[in-house]
């Protein structure tokens, strides 16, 4: 979705892709695009460095891009973690050592129906920190579907994102439901609130600015989603691969313990998946 986006408005785009495909097209009620790809599935096919990686892959994968990344990056290379979770830059620091790296909060929902081809449902937005490399990715997405929101207290945002896929990832995952299960079913909604509230609880233990009485209105605004909107982590129970419940819930486990409380139910949920994963 991100780099069809980045193609429509008009940047030099290039796609590192584990299969190959010559088009994109992204199904999406108010940001659809056909427009040609340039897509490489071979390191080296590449003719790097690049000003700009963003690495899109699912957390799962992040140990398998370290070809990509050492082909790609420069010293003067920003790569940036277009993934889920609160560390996901710690992994790519060991595979790309030259150049800079930056995290961000990830708003999209697509569902990938075959290579190069997306159905998007909600959300086109990027929330990075405030800053010169901030600025840069401001700049790539200027004039794109895709907004980019710079954020002084970014540890906020991610703890805010994360909060939001705590809520919903694990229980769409584990009913084979999409989030209109939560209006249906009180005693879901109930449950995501309070995974939601663990979740910042911790949060505000690491420094993050998050009121409990924010997770009662986000949680109903998730509860009020479209109906037939999935998440990541039910998409991947349904393609049969491993899904990122160590990136979301795990994180809030091991977060909890470094800080020296709990995190049963976040616990949990990360057993349950890990015990129903392929």
């Amino acid at each position: 979705y991100i780099a069809a986006q980045l193609v429509a408005g008009g940047r030099d785009v290039v796609a590192c892709a584990r299969r190959p495909f010559t088009h994109y097209r992204i199904e999406s009620a108010e940001h659809p695009v056909d427009a040609p790809a340039r897509v490489l599935v071979s390191p080296e096919a590449l003719d790097g460095p690049f000003d700009l990686v963003l690495v899109c892959v699912k957390v799962t994968a992040t140990p398998t891009i370290g070809p990509w990344l050492a082909a790609v990056c420069g010293p003067e290379t920003l790569t940036v973690s277009v993934q889920n979770g609160i560390d996901s830059v710690d992994a790519l620091a060991a595979l790309a050592p030259a150049g800079r790296l930056l995290a961000s909060a990830v708003y999209c929902g697509v569902q990938l129906l075959e290579p190069g081809h997306v159905r998007h449902t909600t959300g086109s937005k990027l929330v990075v920190p405030v800053g010169v490399d901030g600025d840069l990715v401001a700049e790539v997405f200027a004039g794109t579907a895709v907004e980019v929101e710079q954020i002084p207290d970014f540890r906020t945002a991610l703890w805010r994102k994360l909060g939001v896929n705590a809520a919903v990832n694990g229980i769409t995952a584990l009913t084979n439901r999409t989030t209109d299960a939560f209006a249906a079913h009180p005693e879901l909604a109930r449950l995501a609130s309070d995974l939601l509230r663990e979740c910042w609880r911790i949060a505000r233990l690491d420094g993050a600015d998050l009121a409990d009485e924010l997770a009662a209105a986000t949680a109903a605004s998730l509860a009020a989603r479209p109906i037939g909107v999935g998440t990541s982590m039910l998409y991947d129970r349904r393609a049969g691969v491993p899904t990122e419940h160590d990136a979301i819930y795990g994180a809030i486990v091991r977060a909890a313990e470094r800080l020296g409380t709990d995190a049963p139910l976040a616990r949990a949920m990360d057993a349950l998946l890990l015990g129903s994963d392929p």
